[in-house]
């Protein structure tokens, strides 16, 4: 527990805090002498509460307990409100199922204030680009789009073109003809959004285990993947039957 804690807290947050842990104050004591009374009653409990302790209690109690001033915080924590922005230009990509990335960003204000002042400024873009590998070289790029964006903007959902690949996400600012990157995500890989089938065997679990995982023992049916001959699955198959003239 540290004084700067302390000031961070409202006048009636401290008076709550020693009234909760029997803490003497004098009335109409002004902000930084409370806080001086709290700080000095709680380092004075947790020396008593650590010469008490034998070394394995100690570290017992370093390991799985909560101390007491920390739990004299616990209740505020419901009334803290996280801000949107923290002021860092960052960009997060994550992955919600096999067609869908959640994106979420922050630009800080003094870039923010560069490019409005910026006479060929004329607009922000997120580009969205399929990559063949997990790395953001030039050999990596496959396809790519752009959604337009605005200032306010801090998150979007974003739908997938291709499954079973990876992708990653830019935002850049136009400047008259040229692109300035301003801020680059991770890189995520889709899932397919099927299951890939095989040849039966005697004594399987497949239908078991695509039913525990939540999906339905009809998904896998890939278009063109059968295996009629067990032996020798990966055979062209031949085609039976007459062609209609």
């Amino acid at each position: 527990m540290t004084k700067d804690r302390l000031r961070s807290l409202s006048y009636n947050e401290l008076s709550h805090i020693a009234d909760k842990g029997n803490i003497s104050v004098l009335q109409d004591m002004d902000k930084e002498s409370l806080i001086s009374v709290i700080f000095e009653a709680l380092e004075e409990e947790r020396l008593d509460r650590e010469g008490n302790n034998n070394l394995t209690i100690q570290i017992e109690a370093k390991k799985y307990a909560v101390s007491q001033d920390q739990e004299l915080f616990l209740e505020f924590g419901d009334n803290v409100e996280l801000p949107d922005r923290y002021q860092e230009t960052r960009l997060v990509l994550m992955l919600r199922d096999p067609s869908w990335v959640y994106c979420y960003w922050d630009i800080e204000d003094r870039v923010l204030d560069e490019l409005k002042e910026n006479s060929d400024y004329s607009g922000l873009i997120l580009r969205v680009t399929e990559l063949a590998a997990s790395d953001w070289g030039k050999d990596s790029f496959v396809d790519w789009f752009d959604i337009p964006i605005q200032f306010d903007d801090l998150r979007r959902y974003i739908n997938l073109p291709s499954e079973d690949t990876f992708y990653g996400v830019e935002i850049y600012a136009l400047l008259g003809e040229k692109e300035a990157l301003i801020v680059r995500s991770n890189i995520v890989e889709s899932s397919r959004d099927y299951i890939t089938p095989y040849p039966e065997k005697e004594n399987t679990n497949r239908d078991l285990l695509i039913e525990l995982s939540g999906s339905s023992t009809d998904v896998g049916s890939f278009p063109g993947a059968d295996f009629p001959d067990t032996d020798n699955p990966q055979r062209i198959l031949t085609i039976t039957g007459e062609v209609e003239s």
